[in-house]
């Protein structure tokens, strides 16, 4: 199944609490990061593509660096994306079978740009964490330490949890207490079961 939600909804926390009601979860941004690391074929062709002013000492990728370039220039963020979606989705697919082969009965995607990226096409169910606008702006400013003009930009980056209300198969809506939102995941995953 795939979970996803808005940036600073509280996907990853949900994804933490599904972990501890005995699902197996997989990160696409820690496949993203794997993906991407000196020497590997996406890491390359980034280079060929960004030049060799987004580098650290370590020959690591300077994110910081690299999210302000495809922030401010959409054709570049549509050149990024087509470097490592496609390898972060063979590497969950390959990860998804291993852990199905070795006997996981409740594996979760997490996705921040799952249906961005079309991801449901392939992955059902889908869960989605939301909040209200405001909720998510404010957990954005004081998360990430960002400006009301950075956070907007992120919001404006990924598509409106409105939008993804519609597409997602299951809602969790997050603007009240971690124990609701356990409650509310428990729900979700003992309808899952039992489909």
């Amino acid at each position: 199944m795939g979970l996803t939600g808005g940036i600073a909804s509280g996907k990853s926390t949900g994804a933490a609490i599904l972990h501890r009601l005995g699902a197996a979860i997989i990160n696409a941004d820690e496949l993203a990061r794997e993906v991407v690391q000196p020497k590997e074929d996406a890491w390359k062709e980034i280079i060929a593509t960004f030049g060799l002013d987004i580098l650290r000492e370590d020959e690591t990728l300077d994110r910081k660096k690299l999210r302000k370039i495809v922030f401010e220039n959409p054709e570049a963020r549509k050149k990024l994306e087509t470097i490592i979606h496609p390898r972060v989705r063979a590497l969950a697919e390959k990860r998804i079978s291993e852990l199905a082969a070795a006997g996981s009965s409740i594996i979760v995607y997490e996705v921040p740009l799952l249906f961005e990226n079309q991801i449901h096409l392939w992955l059902r169910p889908v869960i989605l964490v939301a909040c209200d606008i405001e909720t998510q702006k404010k957990r954005l400013l004081e998360r990430d330490h960002l400006t009301a003009i950075e956070a907007q930009q992120h919001l404006d980056a990924q598509m409106s949890l409105v939008e993804k209300r519609k597409l997602a198969d299951y809602v969790i809506e997050n603007d009240g207490t971690l124990e609701q939102l356990e409650q509310q995941l428990r729900e979700v995953l003992q309808k899952i079961q039992a489909t």
